[in-house]
């Protein structure tokens, strides 16, 4: 039973993560102004540029400097240093989670799991500007998949636990 809150919580935190990460920047309504067109055309070729120059922000970090950060994170997390955790985090999820929201996740698998004994290296791979890192995490012995998503500024762009 605890184990299925924990999912339904940690699905609950990365719906949230991808919904606010696929939220547009500028919505205007349209009129019959010219003026009111030229703003549009110039706010909609300002966001298109600011979205190409963060597409070449996402390649520009080795997946041994995404590894760091996220072995960090994980470091940071075993030693209860949530702060130090969160401070790690990009835009979207400090908006979306809180060092007590951490703290709280992190409480749960330690209850449901027992004490956390370590983590190993896996796998992984760069998907959509954002390296994704596989970590196979030990509780008690009992493995659990950590997931450290690590974006092109080398910020912590998502957790998951499977």
């Amino acid at each position: 039973m605890k184990l299925k809150q924990l999912s339904i919580l940690l699905t609950s935190i990365l719906l949230i993560t991808v919904v606010a990460a696929c939220g547009s920047s500028d919505s205007s309504p349209e009129t019959d102004n010219d003026d009111n067109q030229e703003e549009t055309q110039t706010d909609q070729k300002e966001a298109e540029e600011e979205e190409t120059a963060d597409n070449e922000d996402t390649a520009s970090i080795t997946s041994e400097e995404a590894s760091e950060t996220a072995e960090a994170f994980l470091t940071l997390i075993a030693d209860e240093d949530f702060e130090g955790a969160t401070a790690l985090f990009d835009d979207t999820m400090a908006s979306e989670v809180t060092a007590a929201d951490l703290e709280e996740i992190w409480d749960q698998l330690t209850t449901d799991f027992g004490e956390f004994a370590g983590y190993d290296y896996v796998d992984d791979q760069q998907v959509d500007g954002y390296y994704s890192l596989l970590y196979e995490g030990a509780f008690n012995n009992q493995p659990v998949v950590l997931n450290v998503s690590v974006n092109g500024n080398n910020e912590v762009g998502g957790f998951f636990i499977q």
